[in-house]
């Protein structure tokens, strides 16, 4: 690859102090974040060569046990080899891929109110640009021309039911590559995006016993490129020859946030304001206790609907000639997946089942299939809001001058609130309205309208508490007891 040379990234700042207890901020800066292994590591990867290959059963040709083997336990023999098999997918680095580039800048006024109390208000902005997204080399886009809707011979139909759908000759000259398998994985700074947001913050520095931050965050954050989590093969879009409809709203991004924490150490004791003179078993049993707790608030975040299904390879809707296909874009259980068309109001609840299913309609099967108006926009649906809180209670026992007894109890999601509130990435399920499959006409070998549909009854449920924001998933005490000497 080839080294870049032009990431300059100049920064600035400054301040201005126009009375003793008020300041203003601001300040700009170039920022070139460090590559992870998205999209490199298995591209560049020197594990050993290996590739396999697939048969299957035909009239001619019947899959059998392994000789000396006994039938169930076996490895199989005979079948016709799948024209595919043996054919590598590749993964493929551009040379001149770049790091993405983030432009950030940021005003803040922070005012200073007494009580060892100071507030700040901020507005911070990102300009997001070179953003590194996925695609297929291999792929083809849309049509209505049947790929690999027969036997393999291009003149009988296959039965995508039965597995024996396979490429002809005439298939594979339509892919750039024809020499290579279902795909060649690569990726381009063909992502782009932006943030604003809003930030008020309330802090107390530790006087008197009492600390305390309280900060809300009002975001919005849009972007093109898919922001997966995912360090193995980054993300990639759903329509890659039209990655512009994906620009909308971030996953994991809420956009109301409300998070604060406190340490109090109560006024009772030896040396505090209240029980000062109490005998020395009330002070031990009710002195010198210190409480601590962290909560947070905040609003859903967003949900792509989609639709796995049970037998498209090679064939599938779209004659896309490549699995490389995911409604997600983060290469987990959704891969090779549909985004649905949206036929109605997928808001109207019902019980516990917040998003409602009958408002999705299965993916077309032609050239539409991926760019129709009515394809469901990624990250379409709002997740639940949701908050929590952790309290913790310790005090300090010492006996003589070197031994002391440190007793203290920490309630980890004190109220037992459930957290229903899934992100994206631990929500696959949440969002799965079910899976279909094909199946071919065997007069025009097109794949038929899709009508055998199984659907996800836990789709948009909420059945699940997740840990977040340091609060845990349900209820948990711990009690320790610590002695130094």
């Amino acid at each position: 690859m080839k080294t870049d040379k032009g990431d300059l990234a100049p920064r600035v700042g400054g301040a201005w102090r126009f009375t003793e207890k008020s300041v203003i901020r601001a300040g700009y800066g170039l920022y070139y974040p460090t590559s992870a292994a998205q999209g490199m590591r298995d591209a560049m990867a020197t594990n050993p060569f290996n590739q396999g290959r697939t048969a299957g059963a035909t009239a001619d040709a019947p899959l059998s046990p392994w000789p000396g083997f006994a039938h169930g336990f076996s490895p199989l023999t005979g079948g016709s080899l799948r024209r595919l098999s043996g054919f590598p997918s590749a993964n493929a680095l551009p040379f001149d891929l770049k790091e993405p580039r983030i432009q950030q800048y940021n005003v803040t006024f922070e005012q200073e109110i007494g009580w060892k109390t100071a507030l700040r208000v901020s507005y911070l902005g990102t300009r997001m640009s070179r953003l590194i997204t996925g695609r297929d080399l291999n792929m083809i886009p849309p049509n209505d021309i049947p790929y690999a809707t027969t036997i393999g011979d291009g003149v009988t139909a296959c039965d995508p039911y039965n597995g024996d759908c396979d490429t002809s000759d005439a298939d594979r000259a339509r892919v750039p590559f024809p020499g290579l398998g279902d795909y060649l994985s690569s990726f381009g700074n063909f992502g782009h995006g932006y943030s604003h947001a809003f930030q008020a913050e309330a802090k107390r520095r530790f006087s008197g016993g009492f600390l305390f931050n309280a900060n809300y965050t009002l975001l919005s954050q849009q972007v093109s490129a898919v922001d997966s989590a995912n360090s193995t093969l980054g993300g990639t879009a759903y329509n890659q020859f039209k990655p512009e409809n994906d620009f909308g709203r971030d996953s994991f991004v809420p956009r109301h946030r409300f998070v604060l924490y406190s340490i109090y150490e109560v006024p009772v004791g030896k040396g505090k304001k209240f029980g000062s003179s109490m005998p020395k078993w009330a002070e031990t049993v009710v002195g010198n206790w210190e409480t601590s707790w962290q909560m947070f608030a905040k609003s859903g975040t967003g949900f792509t609907p989609w639709w796995g299904c049970d037998n498209c390879d090679p064939a599938r809707p779209g004659n896309l000639a490549s699995s490389f296909i995911d409604p997600l874009g983060d290469f987990g259980d959704a891969g090779g997946g549909y985004r649905p068309l949206v036929a109605g109001d997928p808001t109207k609840r019902s019980g516990n089942q917040i998003f409602n299913p009958d408002a999705f309609d299965v993916p077309t099967v032609g050239a539409d299939v991926l760019d129709n108006p009515k394809v469901a926009k990624r990250n379409l649906l709002t997740g639940p809001g949701t908050w929590g809180v952790n309290l913790g209670v310790h005090k300090r026992f010492r006996f003589g001058e070197r031994l002391v007894a440190d007793l203290g109890a920490d309630f980890n999601n004190l109220f037992n609130h459930p957290l229903f509130s899934p992100n994206q990435d631990g929500g696959d399920t949440y969002s799965n309205l079910g899976s279909f499959s094909i199946g071919v006409d065997p007069n025009t070998f097109k794949i038929l309208p899709i009508t055998d549909v199984t659907r996800n009854p836990d789709f948009g449920r909420l059945l699940n508490s997740y840990t977040q924001e340091g609060v845990d998933s349900r209820r948990t005490v711990r009690v320790k007891l610590r002695i130094t000497f």
